[in-house]
């Protein structure tokens, strides 16, 4: 989500083609927050999951995304909510505006640990008391390929689980202890591991979480 060149020019690039399966569990939400609710989708790319959050009539909705050509293809999907380009590293809303905020598929473009620190102090900062942070994102992998791509570019970024896609672009799967570290802060009301099917269609472990600002 954060506006590196490179990062930037490959979504949007690949805008128009690609789609994401991140299940909305809506349960999740309804359970805790009613129709009139402020819901921040940040990182929303084509808007997949503003739409399917308009079609469960959360109306008040707001996608932010660093990509011209996802939040291009967003107003087609989801005209209802209303869209903001920003690079990720402030949230350009008021502390304590907002009710839940969706980072779906996010962290795992943000591949630093201080600028996922950075995201989530600032997801922190726009929740109001009670407030909802909803994280959908992928989980490090046992099979060979994935491993042989981790120890590959282990040394380059610092981090296992930090690796390049042909295209070019740099994405992260994560620990489940690096999870409950970057959101120790919140009260964890949900979690769930699952497999998920990634935009390049390969199988991988994913979790949900969802978390209370107390």
């Amino acid at each position: 989500m954060h506006d590196n060149v490179q990062q930037v020019q490959y979504w949007n690039r690949v805008a128009p083609e690609k789609s994401f399966s991140h299940p909305l569990r809506l349960e999740w939400l309804t359970k805790h927050l009613d129709s009139n609710a402020r819901i921040l989708d940040a990182g929303c790319g084509y808007g997949r999951t503003l739409r399917q959050l308009s079609d469960a009539g959360f109306e008040n909705c707001v996608g932010l995304d660093f990509s011209a050509g996802m939040l291009y293809r967003c107003r087609s999907e989801a005209p209802q909510a209303s869209l903001i380009r920003n690079d990720g590293h402030a949230l350009p809303l008021q502390s304590e505006s907002v009710d839940a905020v969706l980072l779906f598929a996010v962290l795992t473009c943000v591949p630093a640990d201080a600028e996922q620190k950075i995201l989530i102090d600032e997801t922190w900062r726009v929740l109001r008391p009670q407030g909802l942070l909803y994280l959908s994102d992928l989980l490090l992998n046992s099979d060979e390929r994935n491993v042989e791509r981790y120890e590959q570019c282990e040394a380059k970024y610092g981090r296992y689980g930090v690796f390049e896609l042909p295209e070019g672009v740099v994405v992260r799967h994560h620990s489940k202890a690096w999870i409950a570290e970057t959101t120790r802060q919140f009260e964890q009301v949900e979690y769930e591991p699952f497999t998920v099917t990634t935009m390049n269609g390969n199988s991988s472990a994913a979790f949900q979480y969802l978390g209370r600002k107390l």
